[in-house]
């Protein structure tokens, strides 16, 4: 029976110690290739992602079915499973595997800035507007909010399209006025506002006034002017 008792301790020792080894691997991702498989949990999704940056396509897809199988539903999950069946040459399951991630986990960056990066190519305006919504909404500091912005509002109805959701929130839009000297041409500039306050905007006066002074230094009055309170 002793045998049994100690066999049974070192077993429970084994798992304990492995567990931990996972969940250290959440904080040190090189500890995720010495977690054995059958307690990969928070290791997993590195190890996707490592085969992924590694350019190994057939472990890419291996480990990312795997992460898929074990945990379904998060968004993060489905991105990695479809870019690796993108790399791996497979248009067809990266479309179908990525309009699933796409309906879940607003707030995963990389799925914002695919997704808008496809619409802004298809020239969907109002997918293109949405995806780059919510990375202003997330993160406005994100590195791909300004470039995407910009690209939007540089296209013929991009403005507009962008003024609906602008419209639709408090939470972002004066991160956004702030900044948005640097976004567009001032004409481009005005028309989204102007878009935005007729689809019920209510723009925070102090952001608006950082905005209309931006351009009046540069001597754009006619844009200044048209972006008074009201």
């Amino acid at each position: 029976m002793r045998w049994i008792v100690r066999v049974m301790l070192a077993a429970i020792a084994v798992i304990a110690v492995c567990a931990q080894l996972d969940r250290a691997s959440y904080l040190k991702p090189q500890l995720s290739v010495v977690v054995p498989k059958p307690f990969r949990s928070f290791a997993q999704p590195t190890l996707a992602l490592i085969a992924l940056a590694g350019g190994d396509t057939a472990s890419a897809e291996i480990e990312a079915r795997r992460l898929v199988r074990r945990r379904p539903m998060p968004a993060e999950h489905l991105f990695t499973l479809a870019m690796a069946d993108l790399r791996s040459g497979r248009p067809a399951a990266f479309a179908a595997t990525f309009r699933a991630a796409s309906t879940r986990g607003w707030r995963y960056a990389p799925l914002q800035v695919t997704a808008a990066q496809a619409a802004l190519a298809s020239g969907d305006l109002a997918g293109a507007a949405n995806r780059i919504a919510a990375l202003w909404a997330e993160n406005p500091t994100h590195p791909s909010s300004v470039p995407l912005t910009r690209q939007l509002l540089a296209m013929k109805g991009g403005p507009e399209a962008f003024a609906i959701p602008l419209a639709n929130t408090h939470v972002w839009s004066s991160n956004f006025v702030r900044r948005a000297a640097s976004l567009a041409p001032p004409a481009n500039t005005v028309k989204t506002v102007a878009a935005a306050r007729r689809a019920g905007a209510d723009f925070d006066c102090r952001a608006l006034k950082v905005l209309a002074s931006a351009y009046a230094k540069r001597g754009e009055q006619v844009a200044s002017s048209e972006l008074t309170c009201k």
